[in-house]
């Protein structure tokens, strides 16, 4: 356990201004997000409210299938882990790694941005039982895989008279680091089906 601390330590250390950008560029995403709020008109605030209305309706009967929730919560985060994974290894991809990134920012920023505008306290309330929770293990796994990805994408661009044998174990390793990692991901599904719903339930009538 130690020497897993020491390497993260030092991972972190290694990649710390990486590490900024990339934190950088999930805020951008954040903030846009929540400003794009306020460029709804009524209509289409009107309509996600309804559906919240039903999303409070299927929490209240408890309607959810969690092995539904869970399938689709790591569908989602695969396909994330899978177009980083992608772009990490071409030479061009870095750029996009931090879209990739800022998107998620916007839409996670837009979600709560919603929730507190309409909701206020209750919103807070939702967004701490509902949202934060997978999300920090989700995020997680989401900036140590983007860091990856990036540092593979220049691993290559600095050894573009690479070994062929060589690349090949790099990019088998980097493989197995990125969906070693997509595994938190899961752990936050497991949370998002399993658990969630049920705190979800207990307090419904706070966040009703």
């Amino acid at each position: 356990m130690q020497v897993l601390k020491e390497k993260i330590s030092k991972h972190i250390k290694d990649n710390s201004i990486l590490y900024i950008i990339i934190l950088m560029s999930f805020m951008i995403g954040i903030a846009s997000g929540s400003f794009t709020i306020n460029t709804l008109n009524d209509i289409q605030k009107e309509n996600m409210m309804k559906y919240i209305d039903n999303f409070y309706v299927i929490i209240s009967q408890m309607k959810i299938i969690p092995i539904e929730v869970f399938k689709q919560s790591v569908l989602n985060n695969f396909e994330t882990t899978f177009v980083l994974w992608l772009l990490g290894a071409t030479i061009i991809g870095i750029p996009f790694i931090f879209l990739v990134v800022g998107i998620r920012g916007f839409l996670l920023g837009f979600s709560i941005g919603f929730l507190i505008n309409q909701f206020k306290y209750k919103g807070i309330i939702f967004t701490l039982i509902a949202i934060l929770p997978q999300n920090i293990l989700v995020l997680i796994s989401l900036f140590f895989i983007s860091a990856t990805c990036i540092n593979f994408s220049m691993y290559i661009l600095k050894n573009r008279r690479f070994n062929v044998n060589d690349l090949f174990s790099q990019f088998v390793t980097y493989t197995l680091i990125i969906y070693s990692a997509f595994s938190l991901m899961i752990v936050g599904g497991v949370f998002e089906a399993y658990i969630t719903p049920n705190i979800l339930y207990l307090l419904k009538n706070i966040i009703q």
